[in-house]
């Protein structure tokens, strides 16, 4: 046998071996490189949800600024027209004891009248 022919044989089956290998790491890089965009598609579908939701979050915050400074008004009101209840509230009841000593008085005055 010749020694080229065996160096020829042995570079032939590294060759197969080479390619078959080469074919393998091309496939694993085709369905790395598919995954890799599905992981771009799901980054920018990931974008746009955190863009609507900081926009979601600035609206929620003016509406809730906005309620809060309605409330303020509404309870200040409230406040006021309960501190003139108050004083209505004890100003009938003045006007109620005054009456109720005139009506006592008048009441004893009739009996002493009798």
């Amino acid at each position: 046998m010749d020694v080229s022919l065996v160096i020829n044989g042995v570079v032939i089956a590294l060759l197969a071996a080479t390619i078959f290998y080469a074919f393998r790491l091309e496939r694993r890089l085709a369905s790395v490189r598919e995954a890799q965009s599905a992981l771009a598609a799901v980054i920018r579908d990931l974008n746009a949800a955190a863009a609507r939701a900081e926009a979601g979050i600035q609206g929620l915050k003016s509406t809730a600024e906005s309620s809060g400074h309605l409330l303020d008004e509404r309870i200040r009101r409230a406040r006021n027209v309960s501190d003139e209840l108050g004083l209505l509230l004890q100003a009938g009841q003045r006007s109620a004891q005054r009456l109720d000593a005139a009506r006592l008085s008048t009441t004893a005055r009739g009996f002493a009248a009798r």
